[in-house]
């Protein structure tokens, strides 16, 4: 059996949808396999190959690693673990997702399970939402039965509570639905609309630190900031653009200077987006970006006829052309 979901990401509201503003994001045509099969054992059999990871566990043991990651999530809202330090390796996110789609006995018999991915950590395209929201759809058919979309949605929320500190809505909703979502007042609405020519992902590199971190660095010193209202009315005119099919180069140009103003642009990525804002372009980072080093991992990018080859090679940059994934996490033939 087969499950897959996509990457996303944010056209805007990245950190002010922490305070309650609105955020719209889209699914991305980039995903997280999971396949499953029969195995020998009592237990899950676990692999990652692209990272040279494999472990195997038995059905108790799943039970007993849940709880204790329940445990330091307790500890972390003790303020005794950093938002970063609540899972101990990245894979054991994909262990709790499954470890939810258990019945209250343990199944017969064992799973081999494999997850690939096309979404690197760090990147800005939600590869942890994508990874719970995989091996979600994947447990639940394999242990329970399928969750609506909107059950899946809360669960992958849920899971991704491990690894931020908080289970942000735009990443699961994203994942969950596919093609453009809005989450305003934590309600989640599919925009009947695509993006269309000139859209680019660009990869600035892997962020010194990581989502949670940076989150709990902007609410430190920007918690209490009359800019979130800004950032709410910008993410709200974008929308209204974007769904009119108008040029968004000037809202994305001040929603990049709000974010540069909460200092998650690094240097070395804002000397880029000015260049391409010379070019005609706009760009943001997409994500929770950096609050130190020189990466800030991805930025969404709006060059309608422009050629981004040469600029992002002096950077050591990555890009390509956005395509829109419209199903959202879903079971493969």
């Amino acid at each position: 059996m087969k499950a897959c979901a996509p990457g996303k990401l944010i056209l805007s509201g990245e950190h002010s949808a922490v305070y309650g503003a609105p955020a719209i994001a889209l699914a991305v045509n980039r995903y997280i396999h999971c396949h499953s099969s029969p195995a020998a054992i009592d237990g899950l059999s676990l692999s990652l190959p692209e990272a040279g990871w494999q472990t195997q566990i038995s059905w108790p043991e799943l039970r007993q690693l849940a709880e204790h990651l329940n445990q330091r999530f307790t500890q972390f809202e003790q303020g005794l673990l950093g938002a970063g330090e609540i899972l101990e390796a990245p894979h054991q996110l994909a262990l709790y997702a499954l470890s939810q789609c258990l019945n209250n006995d343990d199944p017969a018999g064992g799973v081999t399970l494999e997850i690939r991915s096309q979404l690197p950590l760090g990147s800005g395209m939600g590869s942890s939402a994508a990874l719970g929201a995989a091996v979600t759809v994947l447990g639940q058919t394999l242990f329970s039965q399928p969750l609506t979309t909107a059950q899946l949605f809360q669960r992958v929320r849920y899971c991704e509570r491990l690894c931020h500190g908080r289970g942000g809505l735009i990443d699961a909703a994203t994942v969950s639905y596919g093609g453009m979502v809005q989450v305003a007042a934590g309600q989640v609405e599919q925009l009947p609309v695509r993006l269309g020519e000139g859209w680019y992902y660009i990869h600035t590199g892997i962020p010194r630190v990581g989502t949670g971190e940076c989150v709990d660095v902007v609410r430190r010193r920007f918690g209490e900031s009359d800019l979130w209202q800004a950032f709410a009315e910008l993410t709200r005119q974008l929308s209204t653009t974007i769904v009119k099919g108008d040029d968004p180069r000037q809202l994305m140009r001040e929603n990049h200077r709000l974010l540069t103003a909460i200092g998650v642009v690094p240097e070395p990525v804002q000397q880029f987006i000015q260049t391409l804002e010379n070019l005609g372009g706009a760009a943001k980072v997409s994500g929770a970006g950096a609050v130190s080093g020189d990466s800030a991992g991805a930025l969404i990018a709006y060059l309608p006829g422009g050629d981004l080859t040469s600029l992002c090679q002096q950077s050591g940059y990555s890009f390509m052309a956005i395509e829109e994934d419209s199903e959202g996490a879903r079971l493969e033939d």
